[in-house]
């Protein structure tokens, strides 16, 4: 039966930093969930969506929070967008954009893309334990062919 109810139901996980908890004016608890943007590069300002406080939940290490979403329906994401006003001055607006609930996952969940991809040549770190590995090998390697069968001291 439990199978039944969760197929109908996405499980959305992110970080703590990433929600920021506000009362509405009609004075409803609710969460408002920042999602970064998958480029490194790009320095916009990030969209957020909000969510019931009582529908975000902390995960069992308390270290991230998670959310359950019909998986058939949709949510409004918003971001801001500077535009020019009256004089030149800088006026910041809105836009709002209707997601199903199945892209709102794949763009929160987005850093676990990321981290699949690894170090590319785009200046990302490499791994250390990776490089080390290389480098014992190499070592290794050298050792070995510098050294004669003669001088090896267990023949």
């Amino acid at each position: 039966m439990e199978n039944q109810e969760n197929k109908g139901e996405l499980t959305i996980k992110f970080a703590k930093g990433l929600a920021e908890p506000f009362t509405s004016k009609d004075g409803k608890e609710l969460m408002r969930i920042k999602i970064p943007n998958i480029d490194p590069n790009d320095h916009s300002p990030w969209m957020s969506f909000v969510l019931p406080a009582k529908a975000v939940h902390e995960n069992q290490y308390g270290k991230g929070l998670w959310a359950k979403l019909p998986a058939d329906g949709s949510t409004t994401v918003s971001q801001s967008v500077k535009c020019e006003g009256d004089g030149g001055l800088p006026v910041w607006d809105r836009i709002n954009t209707v997601l199903s609930n199945q892209q709102l996952k794949g763009l929160v969940e987005s850093y676990k893309s990321r981290e699949e991809r690894g170090a590319d040549t785009a200046g990302q770190k490499s791994s250390v334990l990776k490089d080390l590995k290389e480098k014992k090998q190499e070592v290794t390697e050298m050792a070995w062919s510098t050294a004669d069968e003669a001088s090896l001291p267990f023949r």
